[in-house]
């Protein structure tokens, strides 16, 4: 009996669903292209890791970039309101008109005399109340003078 029970267990294994065959097909490489193959292998698992290490670098910038972008708004918007209260407190006192530049060209005599006029040139730079400037005359027989001139507007 119990070489029986041997024969049918020889019988059952022997089949080929039961039967192992080599599943691994085997490839012979020569020794110069084997060392090419583990030294790409070993540089396509270095470049993986430069990858993730990149792409970890790029997040970090990024990250970066959009604190500045924030940063910038934060700071774009205090300028912003800085100069509107400095263009409130210019209004209140008085200062909020630009100053005006004004040129002036003509003749000018001295005195009741005449004969002898002379050139004249004005520039001005003229606040609310003040005016800041120069003065340029030329006459024909004398010599050309400048002069400063400061004014202040009483009405």
């Amino acid at each position: 009996m119990t070489q029986l029970k041997l024969l049918i267990l020889l019988l059952l294994v022997s089949f080929k669903s039961f039967s192992q065959t080599d599943t691994i097909k085997k490839i012979v490489l020569n020794e110069s292209v084997a060392r090419e193959v583990v030294k790409d292998i070993v540089k396509g698992d270095l470049c993986k890791q430069k990858l993730i290490l990149k792409e970890k670098e790029i997040k970090n910038l990024q990250e970066q970039n959009d604190e500045l972008a924030e940063i910038i708004k934060i700071k774009d918007s205090i300028l912003s309101k800085k100069n509107e209260i400095i263009t409130i407190q210019d209004k209140a006192i008085g200062w909020w008109e630009k100053p005006k530049l004004n040129g002036y060209l003509g003749l000018r005599t001295i005195g009741n005399n005449t004969m002898q006029p002379c050139l004249s040139a004005t520039v001005l730079l003229s606040f609310n109340k003040i005016s800041a400037g120069a003065q340029y005359l030329a006459q024909p027989n004398n010599l050309s003078t400048y002069v400063v001139i400061v004014e202040y507007k009483l009405f």
